[in-house]
């Protein structure tokens, strides 16, 4: 073989390689990437709207931010990450990236309108923590408040499919009485696929029995469903619209019931401080665990928070990855996160760490 031959077919052998680690680096790979996201202050405007507003009560002036944190997720259903969008995750210490079995049941990927079903999910997530995250703040400040789970919608096909609708009352499923939205699937999980459940709702003021056979869930296999999607619903003199658009799922619910709270007591809460946080929140002012809470911390500092809010059930999650200059709280309740926040500007306070 000549020189020029020789050349030839390197740079031909090479232009392959650089081909096929190109097209390797761009192949999807069956993992999600957690990154850091937005941050939005609660007791602020987004868009040029308050995210929260509040009529049929006396509001008070605030000062300094409560912080919604959030994640960005690369590789949900319909959404494939690529080997190179995971090498970087790796690398980053601020992302994560995890195997997606972790996060969807495997078959989810497999249906066309997944990555519309888990948009819907996260809506409905998010307006079930605004209602439950209102309710909590309004019974704190000692204003009425009636609580209800009510339906939210039915999956199409579904038991509950024509059988209920949006707006009715759940008042017992399988003869126990429903206190929150998780008390449906609890209790429908609590029976086998194919059995028959009965359900009791008030619609129009009128009480009714229904019952339903449960079907298998098309996203857990073995699990029974009756397909309707439940939230909370309150009635109350006090009126708070919480708006903050494009941001899916449970976790803001902490930050909502500090806000509204700040909003109607006198004392600025906040007090000038940026805070941020995270949890879950029931009625009862009970904070739970969320997802991706190294991402929320690194993107709380990146956006100049002072104190993290985090979950108390999420404190294993916290270990090691706290950012340089962000104070970390773990709460429990409601209660916990409204003490603590009050002796921030105490040096001699001693506040609960996810390390005691």
């Amino acid at each position: 073989m000549t020189r020029r031959a020789r050349s030839i077919t390197l740079a031909l052998g090479g232009a392959l390689l650089a081909i096929l680690l190109v097209v390797a680096f761009l192949l999807p790979v069956p993992y999600v990437r957690l990154r850091p996201g937005p941050v939005f202050n609660a007791l602020g405007e987004v868009g040029g709207q308050p995210v929260i507003t509040i009529d049929g009560a006396r509001t008070y002036e605030t000062s300094g931010s409560l912080d919604v944190t959030t994640v960005y997720e690369e590789g949900g259903p319909g959404n494939n990450l690529t080997l190179i969008q995971a090498f970087r995750g790796w690398t980053d210490p601020a992302m994560a990236v995890v195997p997606r079995e972790m996060l969807y049941p495997p078959e989810l990927y497999n249906q066309k309108d997944a990555a519309e079903q888990v948009k819907q999910e996260g809506v409905v997530q998010m307006q079930s923590s605004e209602e439950t995250a209102v309710v909590a703040a309004l019974r704190y400040v000692g204003e009425p408040v009636h609580v209800q789970v009510v339906v939210d919608s039915t999956m199409p096909d579904a038991p509950a499919d024509g059988k209920l609708q949006a707006g009715d009352v759940l008042v017992a499923v399988d003869g126990q009485r429903v206190h929150k939205a998780t008390d449906v699937r609890d209790i429908v999980s609590s029976v086998d696929v194919g059995d028959s459940v009965e359900i009791v709702i008030e619609r129009d003021g009128q009480r009714q029995t229904v019952r339903l056979t449960t079907a298998e869930s098309p996203d857990e296999k073995g699990r029974p469903i009756i397909g309707v999607l439940p939230t909370v619903s309150y009635q109350s003199p006090v009126t708070v619209d919480i708006k903050l658009a494009d941001v899916g799922g449970p976790s803001a619910g902490l930050m909502f019931a500090l806000s509204v709270v700040d909003k109607l007591t006198p004392e600025q809460l906040a007090g000038g401080l940026n805070i941020a946080g995270t949890g879950t929140m029931d009625p009862a002012g009970k904070v739970g665990p969320i997802g991706g809470i190294a991402q929320k911390m690194a993107g709380a500092r990146d956006d100049g928070a002072e104190v993290f809010l985090a979950p108390a059930s999420n404190c294993s999650d916290v270990a090691g990855h706290i950012p340089d200059g962000l104070r970390v709280v773990k709460v429990e309740t409601l209660d916990d996160a409204i003490h603590s926040v009050e002796q921030l500007d105490d040096p001699t306070a001693s506040l609960p760490t996810c390390n005691a």
